[in-house]
Parts: C-alpha cells; sequence; structure tokens
C-alpha cells in the first residue's frame, strides 16, 4: 500500500523572510512584489494574519487595516537555500519526493516503515528535523495518494501532524469542506455553491450521470476527487522541469525582423504552457545554430519572476543581444525557460507587477488561446517576421519538457 506524505509550509516566503531578518519577527509584514497600492500580499506574517491580512490581498487593503505593516520584497535566493536544507532532510527519509515549492511538498515513503516506523512517525521525524534546522513548522499528513494527503494537511494547517489510514480515505473526506479539495477554482467552487454542495461526501455521492449534468464533462472527475480517488505518482517538482520551444527557419536568416519575431514567437508558445500550470519562470536560455552549423548558448537569471509575454519577450532579447556576435545566418532559434514558481493562492492570480493593465491583457490574451489554439492571437512582430520569411508562418518545433 502507498504512503504519501504532505507537508503544508503555511506563509513559507514569510517565515524564511523571518529568518534573515530578526527584526521581522512578532511585528506585521507582508511579502509583495511592489510597493504600489495595486500590488497584492503574496505572503504574510503571522501577526498579519490576526490583523485579518490575507494572501492576495490588495496592499491599499492592507495599508488601511494596518498602518505600520511593513512590506518586504520577494527573496528568491533565500527561498532556494530554504528549498535546499528541507530537501537534504526529506531526502534521507523519502525515495522519491516532489517541491512544488513554495512551502508545499510531497514524500513517497512507501516501504520505510522498518527504516522510520509508520507513515506517521516517519512524517513527524521530518518535521521535527525541519523545526531543529531551519525553524520553521509545518503542518503535515501521511496517506495513502496525494490527494488525501494534500486535504488532510489543509484540514489542520497551519500546524499539526494527521494520518488518514488505508481503506478511510472517502470517509475521512466525506464531511471536509469542498474548499479543500484542490484544483477547484473561483468559476467552479461558484457553480458548485449553486447546487448547496457543502461537503466533499456530497458530491462524491454523485452518480456518473448527476455529475456530468450538474458540472459538465469534468463532472465524473470532480466526483473522483471528491471520493479521494488519486493515481498520480510522485514526481520531480517545478525547480526542475523546463519548458523549451524551438524555431527553424524555412531558409538561414540574418534579418532582423525575423529574428526578433522569432523570439516573440517562441516566448507566447512557452509563456501559455507555463502560466497554465500557475507558474513563473526566473531563468531564460536561449540557443542559437547558426548555418555552418555551430551551436551556441546564453541564459539570463531574473531578480522577479517573469510572468507575461512581453517579460519574456525582453529577456530572450537580452540574451539573444548578449549571445549571437557572429555576422553568419542563422538556422535555428530555441528558447527554454526554467527555475519555475508557483504563482499565488488564487488560480486567477498573477504575482503582482508594477503595470497591472499588462497582466489583465495578458489573462484576456491567454483565455483567447486557451478556448480558440494558439496562433489566433499573435504580436505585430511575428506577422511582420513572416511576412519577410516569405510569407511563410514561423512553426515551432514539439514540446520538449525535461526533469533533472
Amino acid at each position: 500500500m502507498k504512503a504519501i506524505a504532505h507537508l503544508n509550509i503555511i506563509g513559507f516566503r514569510a517565515a524564511v523572510a523571518a529568518l534573515e531578518d530578526s527584526a521581522l519577527q512578532g511585528r506585521p509584514y507582508v511579502i509583495a512584489g511592489g510597493a504600489g497600492g495595486r500590488s497584492v500580499a503574496w505572503d504574510v506574517s503571522p501577526e498579519a494574519i490576526k490583523q485579518n491580512i490575507k494572501p492576495g490581498m490588495a496592499l491599499a487593503v492592507a495599508q488601511r487595516i494596518s498602518r505600520d505593516i511593513k512590506i518586504v520584497a520577494p527573496d528568491p535566493a533565500a527561498y532556494k537555500k530554504a528549498n535546499c536544507v528541507i530537501e537534504t532532510i526529506i531526502n534521507r527519509y523519502a525515495p522519491a519526493w516532489q517541491n512544488d515549492g513554495c512551502g508545499n511538498l510531497y514524500l513517497d515513503i512507501t516501504g520505510t516503515r522498518k527504516l522510520f516506523g509508520s507513515p506517521a512517525d516517519c512524517t513527524c521525524r521530518v518535521q521535527n528535523e525541519i523545526i531543529d534546522n531551519l525553524g520553521i513548522k509545518a503542518a503535515a499528513a501521511a496517506a495513502s495518494n496525494k490527494l488525501v494527503s494534500k486535504v488532510a494537511s489543509r484540514a489542520i494547517r497551519p500546524l499539526g501532524l494527521i494520518e488518514v489510514r488505508p481503506g478511510n480515505e472517502a470517509a475521512f473526506l466525506a464531511h471536509q469542506d469542498i474548499t479543500l479539495l484542490p484544483g477547484i477554482g473561483p468559476s467552479l467552487m461558484k457553480t458548485i455553491r449553486l447546487t448547496g454542495f457543502r461537503e466533499a461526501g456530497e458530491l462524491a455521492a454523485l452518480s456518473d450521470g448527476e455529475a456530468i449534468s450538474l458540472f459538465g464533462k469534468k463532472g465524473v472527475m470532480l466526483r473522483d476527487i471528491a471520493a479521494g480517488t488519486d493515481n498520480t505518482p510522485v514526481s520531480a517538482g517545478n525547480g526542475n522541469r523546463t519548458i523549451e520551444r524551438q524555431a527553424d527557419f524555412s531558409e538561414d536568416v540574418i534579418d532582423e525582423t525575423i529574428i526578433t519575431g522569432a523570439l516573440a514567437f517562441l516566448a507566447e508558445h512557452c509563456g501559455l504552457e507555463m502560466r497554465n500550470d500557475k507558474l513563473g519562470t526566473g531563468k531564460t536560455r536561449l540557443g542559437v545554430v547558426y548555418s555552418d552549423g555551430i551551436e551556441v548558448q546564453g541564459f539570463q537569471k531574473s531578480k522577479r519572476l517573469l510572468v507575461t509575454d512581453r517579460e519574456i519577450i525582453a529577456a530572450a532579447h537580452d540574451v539573444y543581444k548578449k549571445t549571437v556576435n557572429r555576422r553568419i545566418r542563422i538556422r535555428s532559434i530555441s528558447l527554454c525557460l526554467e527555475d519555475f514558481m508557483p504563482l499565488g493562492y488564487q488560480p486567477d492570480l498573477f504575482e503582482a507587477e508594477p503595470d497591472i493593465k499588462s497582466r489583465f491583457l495578458q489573462e484576456a490574451v491567454d483565455k483567447i488561446q486557451n478556448r480558440y489554439g494558439t496562433g489566433k492571437i499573435m504580436r505585430g512582430i511575428v506577422l511582420a517576421a513572416s511576412a519577410v520569411n516569405g510569407g511563410r508562418r514561423l512553426l515551432p518545433g514539439p514540446a520538449a519538457h525535461h526533469e533533472h
């Protein structure tokens, strides 16, 4: 029988900030990507929570609630350092583990009973080691699959330890609030509320026909989630994932219009997939193959997460200018996004940007692309590149996903 543990560190970024700056301890503060009133809080301190300031709240609202609230800038380097410590600990206990970032980790501890005791005992050991090494406390749960362990850790957060024994999954979930189920965004939650359902067991009791009539083609999947059905394996986390696309030119090119258009084209495709998975990127890598077969690569790390196509295009263009220094025609260009982190707490909420209009525009474009297909909307520079390219539209190579 599978044994999966879930660690849920509430306010991970805020907790790490307090480790880096002891002056923050005991005072209300929020982690935010900007200081403007339209920016939002990514994470908040326990003291801020006591003042009813929550993640996702606009800073203007938070500052009205607490005039002495401190705004702390994100520190990706510190988060990475803390993650390395946590990963070193869990690597000693779990043959396979998955770090989704921001304090959400899954451990596959199947078959470790003789070494570390029951799933609950093993999970408790991990909790204690994290406290001893970092001083950070986590809610933790052990169950037979990822879904149930995640719901269980959400049910007891911010702190504690719980074990759902095999065979008790449906009974445990039956009286849990539907909002604890993963993957349910505001739109679906609104539909669920119209049915009058409040507990997961009410969804789990639906027949196939009832589920489909109420919630459409994904109704059966929703019903199965509420029943605790999940065969998803524990796999490498977002930090080791890459999203890559390549543009092969019909003829070797040197025209800047085509090259700039190709960069925008690749950024649009990579960016859409990244945002659909609720991720932002911290590293942009570019590969160029010249007409003589020589290949060069370059990369750029960002001090903040890149989310919109505009940001990714700008980063890709910077890497291109630093990398390409030969006046020789180019055969192909590839763009790779790396170092991902989750975007936030609400499925449709991007991380804060100085230009909020850009975020709203990107959301609207993504909705159209997802509904009608990529390429239905594209930048003028991409169309111009196609025109210069003999009227032939740029076409991406196959998607590439890598786990290291």
